[in-house]
């Protein structure tokens, strides 16, 4: 195949995968991406951050005496947006009837948690006496007119029992005006619901965008004195996906700009540069457009992680046109490609070794960027062996600066080839760096350093929902069961054993559906314990009289025991009252019910646990301590893994060279480098993660690539200037590329390039002592 059909393929090929890419862009930026296969507590915490109680927010708005009026006119507003399934801002009227209608004729049903011991309590003489008196202060009250109406049906004031226990959990019944408004009385508070996963930022984006444009029009009209808050999962979200993108527009730009650069201070040619951005253009292209294939949006992270093939690819084409233009005139570029094919070969096959293993991560967003990379490195492989070529000049003459490395190289190895002591000394220094450094590293392994909010973001999120309720979202009691009513049954234990732990000082407090709702056996307890009673009626008429209320003033209260009017509560009655948010925590999984209850001042997680001995389908979750206990065996897994992955190395290289120094040489680049960059680390306090100790793969896999071509290129003396200077400019494009990841706002995309641009730096050190080695020693092919 002649060159020009090369390069019209190349094209062709190019534009059909990049058109792909950009017609099917879409990108997440959830941190689930980057959390570990858990186990049952880690995968069912995943499951509740994208079930219903994760698809709301809360808004706060103060700031005058209008705050109410603006939040009822914001929450109006806000109900004709398509991605807001609800909203609250308070009780009417028929709210309050609502939940007079949702309670009062179930009144039998919810009286006691301990029905079979506290029912005949409130039943005795004395219980009954006080209870009459009360009603009769009530009556004499002004505002009796609700008093007097259900007196007659409810004597024994279950009805306001009900509301007394639901008053204290709900913002609009606790302040007492029907408004929704915070604990201190200062802000007015909207609640809202979510169509869309509060990760969907192409829905979440506009809502937010809506939400703050409304809010600055009824501000303006209110005279300009409120100030909105809120809290959601979507705030976040939103936030780290345009910090993400904006990350990945930087780093792409700068990537590319210094590339360019280098590329052009050496090479002196744009004709060149051109030709070489090919080849990273085509890893990237074909990665991307794998990687849209699926189901699953790109990960944020793993687009700027993508742009590392600019430096990293980029080396195949830098190390051809280099040879090329310091070989004997009249080579031809597939010449150049024979003579250097085995070495670029096996440095691609070992930096795919290192991204392979990184694609086989528990991480989901690490997978990603394996493989990502490793289909690029493949690419950009191939395109260096058959379509570069193509475009090549057919002679090319050594720029002065290409000229200037070579000779400057040679004569560094002639200096160092005369002093074997300085080349030992490199060895010794890195090795004493890693030895002093290592054991001094400090380990993070909390998950939510990896992706950045913004601080200010997360402040306002934290006192908004000091607001609403201080309960800890991210450490709670989970109940499973097979259907919905047994989840309510064990709910009904879990509030019983958390009481004890109240009781007991281990807790503060909880918030529980159980305030709202009972399991329907629950339930029937209390009416079967109301008519075990004996001559109830006759018992309550007998009290009341006494205290001067007439005769049968209560019969309706009998019937109501002996027939009741409504079957007992259940989840469904919900649907459609004021109340219908408080059941959200009765969550349908995927073959199974979850009951969540938050919780409030754990003391200690192991008395949760305790106090919920016995439950077996209770399960107490502290988010942040479970996933760091999984990252921190994960931390360990990956260091067996970093240790398996030199081993493969090292059995390529002993298997390509068939010489056990040459392949020790090969991998020592890579090794040291490695353990002297986690070793600079430790010395200068700079901590680590998963992602740090990932990323070392990909410091043994582009290091095993400078020692292989170090080691490659010792074996005959013309090439030996070639060599280091292609090693030298390949060097530079990786630090200076990996050196704009550092610079990212993402911990993630910081820990790759800190810890790779480091370890690169550490290879390029000890390339030349390397060189000078192999040069003593025979290599067999």
């Amino acid at each position: 195949m002649n060159d020009l059909r090369v390069r019209w393929i190349t094209f062709a090929l190019l534009a059909g995968v990049g058109l792909y890419g950009v017609s099917h862009l879409e990108f997440t930026n959830s941190i689930k991406s980057f959390i570990p296969a858990a186990g049952e507590l880690g995968d069912l915490s995943l499951e509740l951050v994208d079930s219903p109680l994760a698809r709301r927010m809360a808004i706060s708005i103060g700031g005058g005496e209008k705050r109410t009026s603006v939040a009822t006119a914001l929450a109006e507003s806000l109900r004709s947006h398509p991605e807001v399934a609800w909203v609250e801002s308070g009780f009417d009227e028929d709210a309050l009837r609502g939940i007079y209608e949702l309670y009062f004729a179930r009144r039998v049903y919810l009286i006691s948690e301990k029905p079979e011991a506290e029912i005949p309590a409130l039943l005795e003489p004395a219980a009954l006496e006080r209870r009459a008196a009360g009603l009769r202060r009530s009556l004499a009250q002004p505002d009796s007119m609700l008093v007097a109406r259900t007196a007659p049906e409810d004597p024994l004031g279950l009805f306001q029992r009900i509301v007394d226990r639901i008053r204290d959990a709900h913002p609009a019944l606790s302040s007492g005006s029907g408004s929704f408004e915070s604990a201190s009385g200062e802000h007015a508070i909207v609640l809202l619901g979510l169509r869309s996963s509060p990760f969907d930022s192409e829905h979440q984006a506009p809502l937010l965008d809506y939400l703050d444009s409304e809010f600055a029009r009824l501000n303006a009209e209110a005279g300009g004195q409120m100030v909105l808050e809120s809290s959601g999962i979507n705030r976040v979200s939103v936030a780290s996906e345009r910090s993400i993108r904006g990350d990945t527009n930087f780093i792409s730009a700068v990537s590319v700009s210094v590339v360019c650069a280098l590329f052009l201070l050496i090479f002196h040619s744009l004709r060149h540069l051109a030709i070489a951005i090919l080849t990273p253009l085509s890893g990237f292209a074909v990665a991307m457009a794998v990687a849209l294939s699926g189901d699953n949006p790109v990960h944020g992270i793993t687009l700027g992680f993508g742009f590392v093939l600019i430096g990293v690819a980029i080396d195949y084409p830098i190390h051809l046109m280099n040879h090329h233009a310091l070989s004997p005139p009249g080579t031809l570029p597939r010449e150049t490609v024979a003579q250097i094919r085995s070495s670029l070969l096996l440095s691609a096959l070992t930096t795919t070794l290192a991204f392979v293993a990184l694609a086989l991560s528990d991480f989901p967003g690490l997978q990603a960027m394996g493989t990502f990379a490793a289909i690029g490195i493949a690419v950009a492989l191939a395109v260096t062996l058959f379509s570069i070529p193509a475009f090549m000049s057919p002679s090319a003459v050594p720029t002065p600066a290409q000229h200037a490395l070579a000779h400057g190289f040679a004569r560094l190895v002639g200096w160092l080839g005369a002093r074997d002591g300085l080349a030992v000394a490199l060895f010794a220094a890195c090795a004493l760096i890693a030895a002093v450094g290592v054991p001094q590293l400090h380990w993070e392994d909390d998950p939510s350093t990896l992706i950045v909010g913004d601080p200010a973001l997360i402040a306002e999120s934290e006192r908004v929902r000091a607001r609403i309720a201080d309960f800890d979202s991210g450490r709670f009691v989970v109940g499973l069961a097979p259907n919905a009513e047994a989840a309510l049954v064990l709910n009904d234990q879990i509030h019983d054993q958390l009481a004890q732990a109240i009781a007991a000082g281990d807790l503060e407090g909880t918030s529980s559906l159980h305030t709202f709702l009972w399991s329907q056996a629950l339930q029937r307890r209390n009416l079967e314990a109301l008519r075990s009673v004996p001559d109830l009626a006759g018992r309550i008429d007998r009290i009341f009289v006494q205290s001067g209320f007439q005769s049968g003033a209560f019969r309706g209260f009998s019937a109501a025991v002996a027939a009741p009017s409504v079957a007992p509560l259940r989840a469904e009655d919900f649907a459609g009252t004021a109340l219908e948010r408080s059941v959200d925590s009765l969550v349908e999984l995927e073959g199974r019910w979850a009951v969540v209850t938050y919780l409030r001042g754990v003391r200690s997680g192991d008395a949760i646990r305790r106090a919920l001995a016995g439950l077996e389908r209770a399960r107490y979750i502290d988010q942040k301590e479970i996933v760091a206990g999984v990252y921190q065996g994960y931390r360990h897994s990956m260091v067996r893994v970093l240790a398996l992955g030199c081993v493969i190395v090292f059995v390529v290289l002993q298997l390509r060279y068939r010489n056990l120094r040459a392949a020790l040489l090969a991998f020592a680049t890579a090794g040291l480098a490695a353990l002297a960059t986690y070793g600079a680390f430790g010395i200068f306090g700079v901590s680590v993660n998963v992602v740090s100790t990932v990323s070392l793969l990909l410091v043994l896999g582009m290091g095993v690539d400078y020692g292989i071509f170090t080691v490659d290129g010792a074996r005959t003396s013309d090439r030996l200037g070639a060599t280091l200077s292609s090693i030298l400019v390949s060097c530079l494009t990786s630090v200076f590329v990996f050196g704009t990841l550092a610079l990212s706002e993402q911990p993630a995309l910081r820990a790759v390039g800190l810890t790779t641009g480091t370890g690169i730096l550490f290879a390029l050190v000890l390339s030349p002592a390397v060189f000078v080695m192999a040069r003593r020693i025979r290599v067999r092919e």
